[in-house]
């Protein structure tokens, strides 16, 4: 006798391939590359088949493919019993919209780039693919309007991930606070709080925070936040660290440190991420 089918939630599945269930919608809507069933209340479950589909697309996305063409290359990828259909990379194409959207100044057509290509790719992906080539062709060092284009580039992304964070934030099951210490807010904090709200994360932003803690810890404990976790691209002070060695003492939750900081005090006794 057989056994069942087992099927998954859209949350489980998003846990266990990585890819948010924003995507996962867009992936099933707008190019029809997931078709899973519906309970009676109307919830998507997914089987293992599906589950096998998203990870197979995701490789084809890492490999270059855009959304938009990896259709027929699943279908080809089935038809042919496991042999690996050739396809032309297009993520090029993608960076190339950006860039040109970003170096004309087209603040709304950059935003408008920004909002499909965060919806439709994984964020590590997204991450990978976009933010870092657009960072390096910003800073090329015959560039004549690197801090224009880095103003801007920052000003939208900053946008773009608060409007996720907050959208998230009314189906998050957990609390977290993300602090900085930095004086000047890079956008990878918000980067980061983006990152952290797909995780299922309802995150409180506190940037600024110039070592002075006094106070957090009754303030997490009465929140119930799980986690904490420390963004910076520059050192932390003596001042600093002692606080959030403290902290952690005091706290029942685990405290991450992100970005350059996990490099630059990886001896701290906080958990790194």
């Amino acid at each position: 006798m057989g056994c069942e089918q087992q099927y998954f939630s859209i949350k489980e599945v998003s846990e266990m391939t990585g890819v948010n269930p924003v995507t996962l919608r867009a992936w099933q809507r707008r190019y029809g590359l997931l078709n899973p069933m519906r309970t009676e209340q109307g919830y998507r479950v997914y089987s293992q088949a599906d589950i096998d589909k998203i990870r197979q697309i995701v490789v084809w996305l890492e490999k270059g493919v855009a959304i938009s063409k990896v259709r027929p290359l699943l279908d080809e990828h089935e038809s042919t019993e496991g042999e690996k259909p050739q396809a032309e990379p297009q993520a090029a194409q993608h960076l190339e919209a950006v860039t040109s959207a970003l170096f004309d100044c087209r603040g709304k057509k950059l935003d408008q780039l920004l909002t499909q290509l965060m919806k439709e790719y994984p964020s590590e992906l997204f991450i990978k693919q976009v933010v870092n080539p657009v960072e390096q062709a910003i800073g090329r060092a015959d560039n004549p309007l690197a801090n224009i284009q880095q103003a801007l580039w920052q000003s939208a992304m900053t946008e773009r991930c608060l409007a996720l964070v907050t959208k998230a934030r009314k189906r998050a099951a957990k609390r977290c606070f993300l602090i900085s210490f930095d004086q000047h807010v890079h956008y990878r904090l918000w980067l980061k709080a983006w990152l952290l709200a797909e995780k299922g994360y309802d995150v409180t932003i506190l940037p600024n925070l110039e070592s002075k803690l006094m106070g957090l810890s009754a303030a997490m404990t009465a929140s119930q936040v799980e986690a904490l976790f420390v963004f910076g691209e520059q050192r932390i002070s003596q001042q600093g660290l002692s606080q959030l060695v403290s902290l952690q003492r005091q706290l029942d939750c685990s405290i991450q440190l992100m970005g350059s900081i996990a490099t630059i005090h990886h001896d701290v006794l906080v958990q790194q991420s």
